[in-house]
């Protein structure tokens, strides 16, 4: 990630390189009660006669004939001598730019997308609104939730996040042309926009009586062996190896026949590996995210995948996929090895490589939904929300809101005419929800939550045949100063009827990595500009060493609040 030489030039103006002292603050801080509780509140008084009516739809948002430019150096970083392909003639180079600094897009591999599911019950309008983007902070997400296009719907709440595709066009804005140039094109953002208002319209409007089919499988090498590794999809590269495989797939099936309204499918894992290919890493991709929902709605045949015992029926429908804990680099690098279509497994990541892991796991959703499947017909709906604050201690993130590298956001909690330094931090005003359809549980985390926030396994009970972690590395966890339950899963799965808890992460919001106490370390002398010894690669991208109580601790609360 680029941009950290910009931090060492303005330490000055953000107060400084110590570390702030862990300083909690009684008027900002915690839980504060929620501001969207459905059914009951008066906007959503009650469930009517208790039918779940489901809507869903999707809508691209793939620039089309943008400006792009050509690498006479071959090092996929636009230099300002390098010629570009001037369409509106302003004599500026106005490309599509994409994770990782100064990268511009070539061209477009699959189509980026929102894609939208709505419930709706008696008073009670909820939906579930995923994007093809690296992360959206409170801005933008507030910009959506406002689109005129939603006027008069009379939505309860949108849940809007994320799937973290990394050669998406930077929605942050840490990535343009230079350290201190944003990455944020206007003309993406407005076609973001619409595209995502013109889903969840036609998804609300759609709405209609639903029944749902869904089951739980996990992605292992072997599925009957728990111990089994996980890399022929993915696997936990920072101690310590603690991760949840499991994907769900819940299917809305309109009631009466065998129509497919909409698919929710979730799972953790980086949409990223073709970013990181000799020739595939300069293409717009939603990455395997694509190939899974494909999979899901058209079918796989056997041809196409070794999972797929026989040719598998696609359920049609518009398939919603929202991304898991994926924090702590939950992902398809480094010696993973996703299974090509005649069973050989790769490592060579890339286009091809992205398509056999999304193409796989489609299969295996498809086989658990025919084999495993519930069928379920009462599916009482209900979302509760709540708004709460997290202090920014990183120096980074202090000097990209001053030059206004990244998107919007409230910021709260400190005098804007001051420096920012200890004493004067500012806060990100955020927020957390928590949706349930029937037996399907949804808590949603702000940014790239550690799994071990989700699912606990300090004794290794999540760490599926590999090592919980490395005691040669410096740093290593501090497993005796790690939370104790209940954890957020075991929190989800406290509400009544709830059976299949899921985590929808970088939802809601997007504050980076949100990296455990127990685990959490900085360099003494640069931090956030050099990252500590062992594996600490995550609290440089991080809000600060108290991310977990500030972002963590009100999600606890906000799950074991009942009306």
């Amino acid at each position: 990630m680029r941009g950290i030489p910009l931090v060492g030039c303005l330490l000055v103006a953000c107060g400084g390189k110590d570390t702030p002292p862990i300083t909690p603050d009684a008027g900002l801080e915690g839980f504060q009660g929620t501001d969207i509780d459905c059914p009951g509140d008066p906007s959503c008084a009650t469930p009517g006669d208790g039918v779940l009516r489901v809507g869903a739809a999707k809508r691209s948002y793939t620039p089309q004939n943008f400006e792009t430019y050509t690498d006479e150096n071959n090092d996929r970083e636009w230099q300002n001598d390098e010629p570009f392909t001037d369409l509106n003639a302003n004599g500026k180079f106005d490309g599509v730019w994409l994770f990782g600094g100064a990268r511009a897009a070539l061209g477009v591999k699959t189509d980026i997308e929102a894609r939208a599911l709505a419930f709706v019950q008696g008073d009670t309008t909820a939906v579930v609104l995923y994007i093809d983007s690296v992360g959206l902070i409170g801005g933008d997400i507030d910009t959506i939730r406002a689109h005129p296009m939603l006027s008069g719907l009379d939505i309860d709440h949108i849940i809007i996040g994320t799937t973290h595709a990394h050669d998406t066009p930077d929605t942050l804005g840490l990535w343009g042309p230079t350290v201190t140039a944003t990455g944020r094109q206007q003309f993406v953002l407005d076609a973001l926009y619409d595209a995502s208002a013109a889903a969840v319209k036609e998804a609300v409007e759609s709405a209609r009586p639903a029944t749902m089919v869904i089951a739980s499988p996990k992605l292992l090498n072997d599925p009957s062996d728990p111990n089994s590794l996980t890399d022929d999809f993915n696997k936990d590269i920072r101690d310590p190896v603690i991760f949840d495989p499991t994907l769900t797939i819940a299917r809305f099936v309109e009631t009466g026949n065998s129509t497919t309204i909409g698919t929710l499918v979730n799972w953790a894992n980086h949409p990223e590996a073709s970013h990181f290919s000799d020739v595939d890493g300069s293409e717009i991709t939603a990455h395997y995210v694509h190939w899974l929902r494909e999979g899901i709605e058209n079918g796989v045949l056997a041809s196409e995948s070794s999972y797929a015992g026989a040719d598998l029926a696609g359920i049609g429908g518009v398939t919603v996929f929202a991304q898991g804990a994926l924090g702590g680099q939950i992902g398809s690098l480094r010696g993973t090895h996703p299974k090509l279509p005649d069973g050989t497994p790769t490592t060579d990541v890339g286009h091809v490589f992205e398509q056999a892991l999304g193409t796989n796991a489609a299969a295996i959703a498809l086989e658990a939904l025919a084999a495993s499947g519930e069928s379920v017909t009462d599916l009482p709906l209900a979302v509760k929300s709540a708004k709460y604050n997290a202090r920014i201690d990183n120096t980074y993130f202090h000097v990209a809101f001053l030059i206004e590298l990244l998107g919007p956001h409230e910021l709260i909690g400190y005098d804007p005419d001051d420096p920012i330094e200890v004493g004067n931090l500012p806060w990100m005003p955020i927020r957390a929800s928590f949706l349930q359809v029937g037996p399907l549980g949804m808590a949603t985390a702000p940014g790239e939550l550690h799994p071990e926030l989700w699912v606990g396994g300090y004794d290794g009970s999540w760490s599926h045949g590999y090592p919980l972690f490395d005691p040669e590395k410096p740093n290593p966890p501090k497993f005796d100063e790690a939370p104790a339950p209940p954890y957020m899963r075991d929190l989800v799965l406290a509400h009544t009827g709830v059976r299949y808890p899921i985590l929808a992460g970088c939802a809601e919001d997007y504050v980076g990595y949100v990296v455990p106490n127990y685990n959490y370390a900085l360099d003494p002398q640069d931090p956030y500009l050099v990252e500590a010894e062992g594996d600490h690669y995550e609290e440089v991208y991080s809000l600060g060493p108290d991310v977990e109580q500030h972002v963590v601790h009100p999600i606890l609360q906000l799950l074991m609040h009942r009306r």
